[in-house]
């Protein structure tokens, strides 16, 4: 029996319901009003900025003695006017920046962000607000180097398929404030960082290990990457054709004549304790429980999955058409973080959207069929977050007059996708949710 476009709309709301940040902070603000009188100034940035500087002043009210927030520009035009004023209120400065590339309003708001953190007294009380997107909104190039030379590698390091780890460990010896530098300069006695993570967890061998330093490129964070790492990881993309400029600052890191960023052990950063609030594997689980309401029998959950794009669909098209057949749909739930090596390519997507389309190959002719979502409502730089396909997408693409495979190869599902919502087809299209843990897909087979 074929999954009907009604039970993926279920599984997209209940993603939206489990990534709400606000759900996911409130019981750490609850237990901070039962373990501390003290008053805290608030500093928040990330795609959820809002939206978690919004629940701190709920529940704290008049305990918080004002602060500063980057906002996704979407997301503060639509702050409602009672909304508003109780940010101005409490004296919160609100500072549009931009994902997934740095502007020059991001460079602002970094500035900003910088010269409050410094400026607090010893004798103060800092809470810090975290979530994905923190990377772009705090972009604030070395002295040296430029915002075009930080999107510039940013670009490249993307478009060679890195992953978040390496793009974050240049970023941290490329700026100023990620890598634990942020942290070194504030002089307050209680800082409290509460983290809505956007990175996958770790194994270690005492279980899951949090990659502190990678969310957001751990601006208050101590880290464990060298200038040394940061060259090696571009030298393998060309480094040194591509971005000359970065390589030149990294290789003064490398000889000792800029600072390294802080290490594991800095007492600069002593006061500064942190706690994750949720991310990825919540949602997978959540969507796991959404099906079980649906009485669909999960098959299997698969977190933190990691890697290429194309590499995963594959995977997962074998797993299903590895299962023995069953009268009623049953639910694969994957969890992670897809990317795509766009090398050369000039189509337009995103890894959600490349991974929906390469699945709809997969199953074509098939009962099976999948919802591939961002969490964050916008796939790369597009205006789309996944797609919902089954085995009939394909031929819907052929009989419009499009060609699926060369799509894929072209890195080109978005306009696909843009073609076959014309006609009735699932390309989500939420617009930014104020907030990222990461991707999902939920395949029912």
């Amino acid at each position: 029996m074929p999954a009907s476009a009604s039970q993926f709309r279920s599984f997209l709301a209940a993603a939206e319901r489990a990534a709400d940040p606000r759900c996911a902070l409130r019981p750490h603000l609850e237990k901070l009003v039962r373990e501390s009188a003290e008053s805290f100034h608030l500093l928040a940035f990330g795609k959820a900025s809002l939206e978690m500087a919004d629940e701190a002043l709920l529940v704290l009210g008049a305990r918080i003695a004002g602060g500063v927030v980057t906002c996704v520009p979407e997301r503060l035009d639509s702050l409602s006017p009672d909304r508003r004023g109780a940010f101005d209120a409490a004296k919160f400065e609100l500072l549009p920046a931009d994902h997934p590339l740095a502007t020059q309003r991001n460079v602002a708001a970094a500035m900003r962000v910088g010269e409050f953190v410094r400026s607090l007294a010893p004798s103060g009380h800092l809470l810090v607000l975290i979530s994905g997107g923190g990377s772009a909104h705090l972009t604030l190039p070395a002295p040296e180097l430029s915002l075009e030379h930080l999107r510039d590698v940013t670009q490249l390091l993307n478009r060679a398929g890195c992953d978040i780890r390496e793009l974050n460990a240049v970023r941290k010896h490329c700026e100023q404030l990620k890598g634990g530098r942020l942290g070194g300069m504030c002089r307050a006695r209680d800082v409290r960082v509460l983290v809505l993570s956007d990175v996958l967890s770790n194994g270690g061998p005492d279980g899951l290990v949090e990659p502190l330093d990678v969310i957001s490129s751990g601006p208050f964070t101590p880290d464990p990457t060298t200038y040394s790492d940061a060259l090696a990881i571009l030298e393998d993309v060309d480094g040194w054709n591509r971005a000359p400029e970065i390589m030149q600052h990294l290789q003064r890191g490398e000889r000792g004549e800029i600072p390294e960023t802080p290490k594991p052990g800095d007492p600069s950063l002593g006061s500064i304790s942190t706690t994750v609030l949720g991310g990825n594997r919540q949602l997978v689980d959540a969507l796991a429980d959404h099906a079980a309401s649906l009485n669909l029998p999960v098959v299997a959950k698969w977190y933190d999955t990691s890697g290429d794009a194309d590499d995963i669909a594959e995977r997962i098209v074998a797993f299903v058409r590895s299962q023995p057949g069953a009268a009623a749909p049953r639910a694969l739930i994957v969890g992670g973080e897809w990317t795509v090596s766009v090398g050369e390519s000039s189509g337009t997507g995103g890894p959600s959207q490349h991974l929906a389309l390469a699945l709809a190959i997969g199953f074509a002719g098939t009962t099976a069929g999948a919802m591939v979502y961002s969490s964050d409502g916008i796939d790369g730089p597009t205006d789309g977050a996944g797609a919902i396909v089954d085995g009939n997408t394909m031929s819907a693409a052929i009989g419009a007059g499009l060609d699926p495979r060369t799509s894929l190869a072209n890195r080109d599902s978005h306009s696909l996708f843009a073609v076959l919502h014309a006609k009735g087809a699932s390309h989500l299209r939420p617009g930014p949710t104020g907030t990222n843990v990461n991707h999902v897909a939920v395949v029912l087979f």
